[in-house]
């Protein structure tokens, strides 16, 4: 059968949710040996962590342990919404948010046995969902229930060998380490409890220009960053907006969803930023896309959310998903939503292209995987420019002002298309990010060479919308910040090589970066530096442009780590691992003693990319 990609959540006649703790393990497994965990101090961690999605004001989620279990084997569908630190062999993920929900709208009848284990899962003696027989499985009650509806969810720990992923789990500030093979219990549940309750992951893995922390709902954890740790305890705007989108306090006159004492109305405080993504190239609707919403004044990060709906052929047998090479088939729509408090935002878009994470690393991960699959992750990071907002655009960076307001749909209509920029990348898939120990100062170019910069549209001219670098850090919890960001030109001779660091084409100091992916500087004005760059080709003047990147000239670096901010390289060709992508292209330099010495990088290439854009008008 065709069937279309539904969220999944609650009913709310399964509110709270009840779960019960898995009590045949006490104390608590240890790969790593004492100290260790009692079942009582896991069982109170992992309250700590529901309590954090439970007390969100908008929100009328509720999760609550209310008993125990003794299941000697594993978690599985029953009915049963088990806690658990039992795991198979072939568990080799650090934790797990398992769920059972329904593929389709469905009617159950009293006594329906669902899970058939010979005892009734629907009830017409019940108007929520009650253990009514006492016999630790919760039965619903009957009648009509949505495709999407949870009806059983086990979150799963695990604590085998490292080698499989097995974890020592740790409570308190005072165990938080830096050995990666330990981790806070209470970080790692709070994000599978985002996934218990029906929210995915997501890529937004730093806050702010000042604040490393990522959202909860990020799939990665620095588990060798104290600091990290301690932060994915807590909630972001984006946890929050979610968790009280799909459990909106105040939409209901009865009920859990009803205003009791400290609650707030969802549509008194929040309002939805819609629109529809389409790739500008392709000239279709984009699934997939990660639409943010950062506010405009401080550019902090508030929300985001994936874009489009798309369908599949399923056989209701197996369950097994069919791909039909056709995106017009699987891609209904580029539509988004993304729920934010009142103010005034600026709202940009970002592919699912592997920095920070894949498109099956997103979960669930089927929107962001058909528009991987159709070759849909492939453009600039970009924002929404409302009356100037083309596959053509003459500024990337510009930033129009979104305002929105509770209750009102006065931001709808924020339509993006994404740009047909061209990247020059001298440079191959990524492979590692570093240099560890790097000088303070340490200055890093990659060479663009006159002829690649023409060859773009001959004879015709040329918008230089900015550069994009490859950043990271080694502790998550730490904003990869540069002493300067520039373009500039200069000369190769051989081994010699001089790059006019003194008068830039543009340049910004303070240079912010992001964690894992490419940071996009983009240009005031790109049609004066392009035409200014080819007429210099022209006349000889200029040979090469030079994207450079300098880090922080000062000492100690932030972060436990105490490592200068990264940058992506590519080649781990042997003898460092298996054949390269690219070969080593000999245009990536580094320089030590403030520019006045270059020395070219014989084993990768600097991921440092161009970005350029044709006229409007030029095909």
């Amino acid at each position: 059968m065709i069937a279309k990609l539904v969220g999944i959540k609650w009913d709310a006649r399964s509110i709270p949710v009840q779960y019960s703790m898995n009590n045949t393990l006490d104390p608590i497994p240890n790969p790593l040996g004492p100290p260790v965990l009692t079942l009582a101090q896991a069982q109170t961690a992992l309250q700590m962590s529901f309590d954090t999605w439970n007390n969100i004001p908008t929100s009328f989620i509720e999760m609550k342990i209310t008993g125990t279990t003794a299941n000697p084997g594993f978690a599985g569908f029953d009915f049963v919404n088990e806690l658990t630190f039992r795991t198979r062999a072939s568990f080799t993920v650090r934790a797990s948010s398992f769920t059972t929900s329904l593929i389709a709208d469905r009617t159950f009848a009293d006594g329906d046995d669902l899970d058939e284990d010979g005892d009734s899962d629907f009830t017409s003696a019940i108007t929520v969902c009650t253990d009514v027989d006492g016999d630790g499985d919760i039965e619903f009650p009957a009648g009509f229930y949505k495709a999407g509806t949870i009806l059983d969810n086990d979150a799963q720990f695990n604590t085998k060998a490292p080698a499989t992923n097995g974890l020592r789990f740790t409570v308190g500030d005072e165990a938080l380490d830096r050995n990666v093979n330990s981790v806070d219990l209470i970080a790692i549940a709070t994000h599978e409890f985002g996934h218990s309750h029906g929210l995915s992951h997501t890529i937004d893995n730093q806050i702010s220009d000042t604040d490393g922390s990522a959202s909860v709902m990020v799939p990665l954890v620095d588990q060798g960053d104290p600091a990290s740790e301690q932060a994915r305890r807590s909630l972001s705007s984006d946890d929050i907006a979610w968790s009280s989108y799909f459990y909106p306090e105040g939409s209901a006159s009865s009920g859990p969803a009803s205003l009791q004492p400290g609650d707030k109305a969802f549509d008194k405080e929040y309002g939805l930023i819609k629109g529809e993504l389409r790739h500008g190239v392709l000239n279709q609707p984009l699934a997939g896309g990660s639409v943010f919403a950062i506010d405009y004044l401080t550019d902090k990060f508030v929300a985001s959310g994936f874009s489009g709906t798309i369908q599949l052929s399923i056989d209701p047998n197996t369950g097994q998903r069919f791909l039909i090479n056709d995106p017009a088939f699987h891609i209904l729509n580029g539509n988004y939503v993304i729920p934010v408090p009142k103010g005034i935002y600026a709202v940009g878009v970002e592919p699912v292209d592997g920095n920070p994470d894949i498109a099956p690393g997103i979960a669930p991960p089927l929107i962001c995987q058909i528009g991987s699959f159709f070759g849909q992750q492939n453009f600039n990071e970009e924002f929404y420019n409302r009356s100037r907002e083309d596959a053509r655009e003459v500024r990337l960076g510009e930033k129009f002002p979104v305002l929105v307001l509770p209750g009102l749909n006065l931001s709808s209509g924020v339509d993006i298309v994404t740009s047909d920029s061209i990247n020059i990348n001298n440079f191959g898939d990524f492979d590692t990010l570093g240099v560890r120990n790097s000088p303070p100062g340490t200055l890093f170019a990659v060479q663009i060479p006159a002829s690649q910069i023409t060859a773009v549209n001959p004879g015709g001219g040329l918008l230089i919308q900015g550069v994009a670098f490859h950043t990271g850090v080694a502790d998550a919890s730490v904003v990869p910040v540069f002493a300067k960001a520039m373009l500039t030109t200069g000369t190769v001779n051989g081994e010699t090589v001089t790059i006019d660091l003194a008068r830039p084409l543009a340049e910004k100091n303070n240079f912010v970066g992001q964690d894992n992916d490419f940071a996009p500087f983009y240009f005031r004005a790109p049609r004066a530096i392009g035409a200014a760059v080819l007429k210099g080709i022209e006349r000889g003047e200029i040979q090469n442009l030079f994207i450079v990147l300098q880090l922080p000239t000062t000492t100690p670096f932030p972060g436990v780590s105490g490592q200068p901010p990264f940058i992506g390289f590519d080649g781990a060709g042997p003898p460092n691992g298996q054949p390269n992508d690219a070969p080593i292209f000999g245009l990536s330099y580094f320089s030590f003693n403030g520019g006045a010495t270059w020395f070219r990088n014989p084993a990768f290439n600097i991921r440092f990319s161009l970005i350029v854009s044709k006229p409007l008008g030029q095909p």
